[in-house]
C-alpha cells in the first residue's frame, strides 16, 4: 500500500469510531433546544398570590413563601436524575454559607410531580426539615405563569419523558422582583451572598446575560452529557482529521522529495 491510499485509510479510520462513539440524543431537535431559555425581562416580578402547593401539599404563595425575605428560585424538576439535584444541592450549601435571613425556592416544572416527589426532592438535596426552603408545585396554568414572568422555557422531550430546561439561580427582592440571575453550577457562597444583600436592598443587577447551561440528554449509564458530547466529537473529529491529513500530505512530499 502506498504513501497516500494509506493516509486515505488512515482517515477514515478516524472518523468511523467518532461517529460509532456518538451517544444517542433525545427526541428534540436543535431547534427546540435553541428556545430553552431563562431570560427574565427586567422588572420582571413573581405574582405574589399565585396558588401553589408546598412539599406537605398545603396551599401556599410566593408572597407567603418568601415572607418578606429575600430569596434564591431553581425550577427543577423533581423526577430529574439529572443537574436539578446538583443545583438544588449547590445552592442549599452555598446559602448555608452565605445566605443568612433568605429562603430557598424550588419550582417543579412539571405539574404531573406531586408533594411527595417534592418532598423527596427536598429530602435528598437539602434537609427534610429545613424551614428556610419551600418546594413548591403548581398546576399547569400557575406554572405557565410563573414561566412567563421568568422568561423561562423548556421543552417537553416524550421520547426519554424529560424536559430540557435552564439550569440557573433567579435572586428575588423580598416584594418577588427578580432581582439577578446566576448561573445554577458555578456560583459560590460569597457572590450568592452579594447578590441576596443587592436583593434586600430591592436592587436589580444585570438580566441581560441568557442562562445557556440546561439540563438535557445526560446518560447516565455512560456518563456522557450527550446534547454538548456530540457537538464535541464532531467538531474534534473535523479537527483531528484535518491535523492528520495535513502531517500525512508533509510526510508524502518528504518522501517524495527524497
Amino acid at each position: 500500500m502506498t504513501r497516500w491510499p494509506r493516509a486515505a485509510w488512515l482517515l477514515a479510520c478516524l472518523a468511523a469510531p467518532a461517529s460509532a462513539a456518538t451517544p444517542p440524543a433525545g427526541g428534540l431537535t436543535e431547534a427546540a433546544l435553541a428556545e430553552v431559555a431563562l431570560a427574565p425581562a427586567p422588572g420582571a416580578s413573581l405574582p405574589p398570590g399565585l396558588p401553589l402547593r408546598d412539599e406537605a401539599g398545603r396551599a401556599t404563595s410566593f408572597a407567603a413563601a418568601q415572607g418578606g425575605r429575600p430569596a434564591v428560585l431553581v425550577l427543577a424538576d423533581y423526577s430529574c436524575t439529572v443537574l436539578c439535584g446538583t443545583t438544588l444541592g449547590l445552592a442549599s450549601a452555598a446559602m448555608r454559607q452565605g445566605g443568612e435571613g433568605a429562603v430557598l425556592l424550588a419550582l417543579g416544572i412539571d405539574p404531573r410531580d406531586g408533594p411527595a416527589e417534592a418532598a423527596a426532592m427536598k429530602a435528598a438535596y437539602v434537609a427534610p426539615d429545613a424551614a428556610w426552603a419551600h418546594f413548591l408545585l403548581a398546576d399547569q396554568p400557575a406554572l405557565e405563569r410563573a414561566e412567563a414572568v421568568l422568561g423561562y422555557r423548556a421543552a417537553y422531550d416524550a421520547a426519554t419523558d424529560s424536559f430540557a430546561h435552564p439550569v440557573g439561580l433567579v435572586v428575588l427582592a423580598p416584594d418577588g422582583r427578580v432581582s439577578r440571575v446566576l448561573p445554577g453550577l458555578e456560583t459560590d457562597p460569597a457572590t450568592l451572598r452579594l447578590a441576596l444583600v443587592e436583593a434586600s436592598e430591592g436592587r436589580v443587577g444585570s438580566l441581560g446575560e441568557r442562562v445557556r447551561l440546561f439540563c438535557y440528554g445526560f446518560d447516565a449509564a455512560r456518563g456522557i452529557y450527550a446534547a454538548m458530547v456530540r457537538r464535541m466529537l464532531t467538531i474534534g473529529t473535523v479537527l483531528t482529521m484535518l491535523a492528520m491529513a495535513l502531517f500525512l500530505l508533509w510526510t508524502w512530499r518528504r518522501g517524495r522529495a527524497a
